[in-house]
């Protein structure tokens, strides 16, 4: 069973170098999102940098936005004729080799392979994550049922393209669940099961009670999607903050949504809990690729 690393120290410089990149992206979807007054917002380790550090967790790797569904698509539309000079976008039905349901909208002429991914065939590059919110069922019953057909469905795309996810468990549990997904992975290629497929089903769970005035919406991307449920009414209005040298969008409940999921998250984790994407390979734009082992 393969143990990944989620907390390995950047070289400063390569990781200052990472961060320039990532805010060119985020100010470049920024700009779009403006123009075509699409409402974005930071979440996650983004949002908890730009009220805690006003830029990224000096250890943090990623960019992560989300948007509720209506303005998700609607970036979709005009991601070609707005954006993709420079850029790529990465979703099953756009990539059919692509085996995540998080969108990655990619810088290119760049490389970002983590340990994690490294044995997945689709190209990967330095990007933003981009989650669409969608409505939680009203009912518990169902509330419930949705929560876990959206992450089985997840689960079975990333399987689709690698038998090797990140196991929790230690031990023979661990190794069985390796064992178990291995054979999932199997199954999924001898029965030529497509990512695209299975990406369809999953947003098609996720989809499935928009419009029918839900109180509270979710990113169905991962196992916590129910715990971290929030009122779409108290996203807004979206307040700009600082972010390194410019300025993001943060929901107006952000204090209450990141204590939420992350309860003190203005107290510094300790250093063995900081953790990161490290790659194993990293590329900038005109450079040669840096190895790391």
């Amino acid at each position: 069973m393969k143990k990944y690393t989620v907390n390995k120290p950047y070289e400063k410089e390569v990781l200052d170098k990472l961060h320039r990149v990532q805010v060119e992206i985020l100010r470049d979807f920024d700009a779009v999102c403006e123009k075509h007054q699409l409402h974005y917002f930071a979440v996650y380790g983004t949002a908890i940098g730009a009220v805690r550090h006003g830029g990224f967790i000096p250890w943090d790797d990623d960019v992560d936005v989300a948007m509720l569904r209506e303005d998700y698509e609607k970036f979709l539309q005009i991601f070609p004729e707005e954006m993709a000079e420079r850029y790529q976008l990465m979703t099953p039905e756009l990539d059919g080799d692509y085996t995540c349901t998080v969108t990655h909208l990619q810088r290119k002429h760049t490389k970002f392979i983590s340990e994690v991914t490294e044995n997945l065939p689709y190209e990967q590059c330095i990007d933003l994550d981009i989650f669409p919110l969608d409505e939680v069922a009203e009912e518990a019953r169902a509330q419930k049922k949705q929560g876990r057909m959206a992450v089985f469905w997840g689960r079975m795309l990333f399987l689709c393209g690698s038998g090797q996810p990140v196991i929790a468990a230690d031990g023979l549990v661990g190794n069985l669940m390796a064992a178990a997904c291995a054979c999932v992975h199997a199954v999924l290629k001898l029965f030529r099961v497509s990512p695209r497929s299975l990406y369809r089903k999953f947003v098609r769970t996720a989809t499935r009670y928009n419009g029918c005035g839900g109180e509270y919406v979710t990113s169905f991307e991962y196992n916590g999607c129910l715990k971290d449920k929030i009122k779409k009414k108290d996203l807004f209005p979206l307040e700009k903050v600082p972010f390194e040298d410019m300025e993001l969008y943060i929901p107006a409940n952000n204090h209450e949504f990141l204590t939420h999921v992350y309860g003190d998250y203005m107290k510094l984790p300790p250093e063995n809990e900081r953790v990161n994407h490290m790659p194993k390979v990293i590329q900038f734009e005109g450079e040669a690729p840096i190895y790391n082992q």
